[in-house]
């Protein structure tokens, strides 16, 4: 992983993963995709992303027990 080479990448980064715990953590509490994205406002399809991703961890561990 590269190192930020400014504070304004540092805070953008740091941004982005707070929106993308933001939205794992309404994904798992139930909320609907299209409710995260507008309330997040960001694009659906990022929404989309994060929720399969989490949908495929749940469904490998509840495999594995």
């Amino acid at each position: 992983m590269k190192k930020p080479s400014s504070v304004e990448q540092l805070l953008a980064a740091q941004s982005e993963l707070l929106k993308a715990m933001f939205i794992a953590g309404l994904a798992i509490a139930g909320v609907s995709q299209r409710d995260i994205a507008k309330i997040v406002r960001i694009d659906l399809n990022r929404v989309t992303r994060i929720a399969k991703s989490l949908k495929r961890r749940k469904k490998d561990s509840n495999g594995d027990s």
